[in-house]
């Protein structure tokens, strides 16, 4: 499947609102919207700065989309940043869906 990964700031405002809601803590969900599919994954507040997160398997099966995301940690002999982080995967793909958990 082709996805992009896109922020926050680039979500429509009703998800934005519900991820604001979610973004303490760790969280999986897809949302539909206009013909479009977001599944976005959350890893929560970190206590430093320097993390990402890597897609490493977007596919679909006659039944489901899997996504598989992985967090990686601030790189080796980096300062921790003073302010917490949000983590967020989001990707938008013209698949019919409906609102929910995955």
């Amino acid at each position: 499947l082709e996805f992009t990964v896109v922020s926050e700031d680039g979500c429509r405002n009703e998800l934005e609102e519900i991820l604001d809601q979610k973004k303490e803590s760790a969280f999986k969900l897809t949302y539909a919207d206009e013909g479009y599919l977001y599944i976005c994954v959350g890893y929560g507040k970190q206590e430093s700065g320097g993390y990402s997160v890597t897609v490493n398997e977007l596919y679909e099966t006659d039944n489901a989309i899997y996504v598989n995301t992985n967090l990686l940690g601030p790189k080796a002999g980096s300062s921790p940043g003073d302010q917490s982080l949000l983590s967020l995967y989001c990707t938008e793909n013209r698949i019919q869906g409906q609102n929910g958990s995955i």
